[in-house]
């Protein structure tokens, strides 16, 4: 792999993993879209090198977007997030109160259902603000549309988040 490419995965590979998490709702698959998106730049690294750095992240994350579409093409894959044998244990009254840890996955779990809930759109942007780092101009970039519309579309969902979870965390 090329010294650039393997910098470009080293500081980006939770946000790229995160983005194809949310895309196909499998950590494999997720896995699976980032490998085929990077043997794709590999292969066309003639290509690609003559593209400006800046220009690098969004295309990159664009192109796990594609591989994440194609595989959940391929598979007909349900979006669903891996989850536990006990995830759906719920607590009685007479127990004791679990520990924080418990607690703070539940928290990220009911965070979850609700990033699930909205709109690609606004799933899509959120995912690529929060988890993978990207700015508005980053995400505009890679989602071919103006960083404006991804700024608004990242406000409508945080309204949308807040709304839902209003009591709830």
């Amino acid at each position: 792999m090329k010294q650039w490419m393997e910098s470009l995965y080293r500081e980006h590979r939770q946000g790229l993993f995160s983005y194809a998490l949310s895309i196909l709702g499998c950590p494999q698959m997720a896995e699976d879209a980032i490998q085929n998106a990077f043997t794709r730049l590999h292969r066309s690294s003639n290509a690609v090198k003559e593209m400006e750095q800046q220009n690098m992240v969004p295309y990159v994350f664009r192109c796990v977007r594609n591989c994440a579409v194609d595989l959940q093409r391929k598979h007909h894959h349900q979006r669903r997030l891996s989850e536990g044998l006990f995830e759906s244990f719920q607590q009685t009254d007479n127990t004791p109160s679990p520990p924080d840890s418990l607690l703070t996955e539940e928290r990220a779990e009911m965070l979850r259902a609700a990033i699930d809930e909205l709109a690609e759109s606004e799933r899509e942007v959120v995912v690529l603000k929060m988890f993978a780092g990207l700015t508005f101009e980053q995400a505009g970039e890679m989602a071919e549309t103006s960083p404006k519309t991804m700024a608004t579309r990242y406000r409508r969902a945080l309204i949308k988040l807040e709304n839902q979870l209003k009591g709830q965390i």
